[in-house]
């Protein structure tokens, strides 16, 4: 069975962290919306959806995708760059232990999983504002042992 982890909107998106667009008003209850389709979506293509709903004034918690990179033999608890971000990592962490072997990215390190793209037994991960080198090093040093190729973009 595929597991499909979600989070819930945070009423507080729109003080989400941007980096390469103007902020724009967030329409909640259209996010909203739209994240009860992108869910049934998942359940439609077969995933089991854990919905989270954790702490709410977190405004970026819906990317849960930033908070962990899932491979087969583990799964990669991330250090956002961006600090207010980085609680969201608690309650992903909890539901991904019931399912893989759990690992942390540490200080120095940053890393977030929107840098990061595998293809294969090869993972990209690109050393931005959010992701440095630390967090790269970390990654090589847990993934070598499993064959994974990292490749610094």
């Amino acid at each position: 069975m595929l597991i499909a982890i979600t989070h819930e909107v945070s009423p507080n998106m729109g003080q989400c962290e941007i980096t390469h667009i103007p902020r724009q008003e967030i329409d909640i209850e259209l996010a909203r919306s739209q994240h009860i389709q992108y869910e049934m979506a998942l359940v439609e293509l077969g995933c089991q959806v854990k919905r989270l709903s954790g702490d709410l004034s977190l405004p970026d918690s819906v990317f849960v995708e930033d908070t962990a990179i899932v491979l087969n033999e583990m799964a990669i608890i991330t250090r956002p760059g961006v600090g207010t971000r980085r609680d969201e990592t608690r309650k992903v962490a909890e539901v991904l232990g019931e399912y893989r072997t759990i690992f942390k990215i540490v200080s120095p390190g940053t890393l977030e999983g929107g840098d990061v793209l595998q293809v294969g037994k090869t993972l990209y991960i690109g050393v931005t504002g959010r992701s440095n080198d630390s967090g790269v090093q970390q990654v090589i040093d847990l993934v070598s042992p499993h064959e994974y190729e990292v490749v610094r973009v």
